[in-house]
């Protein structure tokens, strides 16, 4: 009887039971056991291994989905041998397979319960003629195989031999990434790549790509092994240290000095029993924390912070009110209304001897000398003076401080600026209140709530400090250049002193008493050049005509460098200071004539307008073209001006006779200064003149300038600011101004020095004004 070999190739059936896997596939010329859980699956099997010993092994797209589908497999797989079965005591069984071909499903006979597929074997033909870039491709990954053997422990000596002994280009590919720690997709894409040498090179790209990582790894164990000698290096010499230390009777611990110092620094404190509470917990926990640690330096920081805080309640010391009005007097010129508030609320202060602060906020224009006032207060209380601003602040943390959970927490503004003056009284200005911001960090805005609340900051709570703290000994003062961006809460806990702007015979005193000796003396200039009040005049017409004085000093200041530099290479210094003189140092005039209210052209009128700057004078313009009647308005206004200016349009119309006059021309309302946004319904009546003056052609009479909102009847609406604004007036030359009659009262308080060459026009309905300027 004739035994003929018959290669294994011929016996693999055309069908193929498909056994899923679930993470990665298994690659052909490998003896491996293949584990089945118990279920109807593991039956299936032993039933099908009993007729045939070839089962199909695909890969699962998604081995989360539960539910076996065809769908959710790959189309190539590896066909096995099953050699050997065990069952297993829960239930499934463990096979010993070999496996053989790659196959690719031509299509599934069953699916349910489990997939039968028609297969297409993809067999590896190898006639031993290799060509050289393949023999290449070979020696290089058994070469970088080799060196990652001997990098990775976890490769057996049986593995090693086992890639020295694999001839088949197609198998070394395959044994190669098998060894490889990859990702399900890259395994099934080596499997489903078919091409020996293709096949060769992706293997031999994942492998270089695997030796780097396993040289990173070393270097980073490398570190961590140094590392970890050193440190047990320091650890060694240290237990030699407390030997030694202990030996000579020097084996106290720091921590236990620290702990001792600060418990006796606590109890001679005159914090509250609740802070001091709070500390000794600190101070116990202290104890166990070891130096080196981290937490040790943060108990420490928050120790030092409170017994730095001024826990001790302020006694009462009078004021001597002679002696502040001198220092008000003394460092600012003008502003009596603002000194006799302030000097009022001393006043109370020592009737009835509370040291409780107050909460003032200083209003007006920049350069008018609010922050200067704050520090004057301070000096005339004898208190300590701090100050830091509030504009562009937009975490509140930044006014509560951060938890201490945080790496690199803080206390609060307030609670290091008490750490600060050391003294629980002192007088703590926040500059530009106005212009908090917030964002997602938090609103400053209504953290300052509690802080400006004299019924809420005796305990006020930072979050870093976590102790209740008294502030309600600090005199808070806040500037700002305007109330309409802070919030209504905020703006009723502080009391309003409002700051005008100066009048020019203000400035002229202002000019000789402080600017001029201060920027010649901080330019070493001595003596000070003489000037007269006619050319100090003529300078601030011509140099400075905004509400503060900050301008004026900057000219001077150039002056001043100009002299120093005159003095330092040999040239004259001028005795006196002259137009002509700032003319050649400082340049040309920044305002000339033109920028006088002086009225040229019918259609034209000139307003008073009030901004966070102060107050201005606010030309209006109107021009008429051939048209259909539109009316359209310019110079960046805001909706209400807008809204304004539609009612004065409708009013002037009404009061003219020649309606067809509106129906043929186009109106153009124009407010110069374009680049500047203007908003407020106080220009009305200038709008109304202009435009009567332009349907009229006549002039409007010349030194008048007015304010008020007008309604669609002619009634004028009362507005605010005068003050600001009869500045802007004089400084502009007016000689009339035309107002609200429902704003005499506020004209009446207005000092007589302020209305002195100003006279004044109280009108109910527009009719008034009509007759006064045509």
């Amino acid at each position: 009887m004739d035994h003929k070999i018959v290669p294994v190739d011929q016996l693999l059936p055309d069908e193929l039971f498909i056994v899923p896997l679930k993470f990665r596939p298994i690659f052909p010329g490998l003896v491996t056991p293949l584990m089945i859980p118990p279920g109807p699956l593991a039956e299936s099997v032993e039933n099908v291994i009993k007729k045939s010993p070839y089962i199909g092994l695909l890969l699962q797209k998604d081995e989360n989905v539960k539910e076996l589908s065809v769908e959710n497999l790959y189309s190539v797989g590896t066909a096995a041998r099953v050699l050997k079965k065990m069952k297993l005591p829960d239930g499934g069984i463990q096979l010993l397979i070999n496996t053989l071909f790659r196959f690719k499903v031509k299509n599934y006979r069953y699916t349910k319960p489990f997939p039968v597929a028609e297969v297409e074997y993809f067999r590896e033909e190898d006639s031993g003629k290799r060509d050289k870039e393949t023999q290449g491709l070979m020696r290089a990954i058994i070469n970088n195989a080799r060196k990652m053997a001997n990098m990775n422990p976890l490769m057996t000596e049986e593995m090693k031999l086992t890639l020295v002994n694999v001839d088949s280009p197609g198998r070394l590919a395959d044994f190669a990434c098998n060894i490889l720690d990859l990702s399900k997709e890259e395994y099934q894409e080596i499997l489903e790549t078919f091409d020996t040498k293709q096949r060769l090179e992706k293997s031999l790209r994942l492998l270089i790509r695997e030796m780097e990582m396993l040289k990173l790894q070393q270097q980073i164990e490398g570190k961590i092994t140094d590392k970890m000698a050193e440190q047990q290096r320091e650890y060694f010499l240290r237990e030699q240290l407390k030997q030694i230390r202990h030996e000579l009777g020097l084996d106290k611990k720091p921590k236990e000095k620290d702990a001792e110092f600060y418990r006796e620094k606590i109890q001679s404190s005159g914090m509250s029993e609740e802070a001091k509470e709070k500390a000794l917990q600190e101070v116990e926990k202290l104890e166990y924390v070891e130096p080196s640690a981290s937490e040790y330096s943060v108990i420490r920081n928050y120790l030092d912070l409170i017994l730095d805080l001024p826990w001790d309640t302020p006694k009462f010391e009078p004021i001597d009110l002679k002696k502040a009005e001198r220092i008000l007097n003394r460092d600012h010129y003008g502003l009596e209304d603002v000194k006799q508030t302030i000097l009022e609320i001393l006043a109370v202060r020592n009737l009835t001897q509370k040291n409780k602060g107050n909460i003032l906020c200083f209003v007006g224009p920049p350069g008018v000398g609010k922050t200067s006032l704050g520090k004057s207060i301070a000096s005339a209380m004898k208190k300590k003076f701090y100050r830091f601003s509030l504009g562009g602040m937009r975490d509140e943390a930044e006014i509560k401080g951060h938890r201490r959970t945080y790496i690199g927490a803080m206390p609060g503004k307030f609670i290091q600026a008490l750490r600060t003056v050391k003294t629980a009284d002192p007088v703590i200005m926040l500059d530009e209140i106005d212009k908090l911001s917030s964002s997602y960090h938090g609103d400053p805005a209504s953290a300052l709530l509690e802080v400006l609340d004299p019924q809420q900051n005796e305990s006020f709570l930072d979050h870093y400090l976590d102790i209740p703290f008294d502030l309600s000994h600090i005199t808070f003062i806040t500037t700002a250049n305007t109330l309409d961006t802070i919030p209504a809460p905020l703006r009723d806990r502080m009391e309003i002193i409002r700051l005008s702007g100066y009048i020019p015979e203000e400035k002229v005193q202002i000019a000789k008493k402080y600017i001029i000796p201060r920027v010649m003396k901080d330019a070493g200039v001595q003596p000070f050049p003489k000037i007269s009040n006619k050319e100090l005049k003529g300078i601030i017409e011509s140099y400075s005509r905004e509400a503060g004085v900050r301008s004026l000093e900057k000219v001077f200041r150039k002056v001043a460098r100009k002299f120093a530099l005159a003095k330092e290479t040999g040239k004259e210094v001028p005795s006196e200071i002259t137009m002509d003189l700032l003319k050649e140092y400082v340049g040309p005039a920044y305002f000339t004539d033109r920028y006088n209210a002086k009225i040229e052209y019918p259609g034209c009128a000139n307003g008073l307008a009030w901004t966070s700057l102060g107050g201005a004078v606010l030309p209006v313009e109107a021009k008429a073209v051939k048209g259909k009647g539109k009316f359209k308005v310019t110079g960046q206004l805001g909706k209400v001006m807008e809204e304004s200016a539609l009612i004065a349009y409708t009013y002037a119309r009404s009061l003219s006779d020649d309606k067809q006059f509106w129906e043929d021309h186009d109106i153009h309302l124009h407010v110069p200064d374009g680049a500047t946004p203007k908003d407020g319904p106080s220009a009305g009546v200038t709008i109304v003149t202009a435009l009567l003056s332009l349907y009229r052609n006549k002039k409007v009479k010349q030194g008048f300038a007015m304010t008020g909102e007008v309604r669609l009847t002619g009634e004028v609406l009362p507005i605010g600011g005068l003050k600001e604004k009869l500045i802007a007036a004089k400084r502009s030359h007016i000689k009339h101004i035309i107002f609200p009659a429902d704003n005499k009262a506020d004209w009446e308080e207005l000092p007589e020095k302020l209305k002195k060459g100003i006279q004044a026009h109280p009108v109910r309905h527009y009719h008034e004004i009509e007759k006064l300027l045509f």
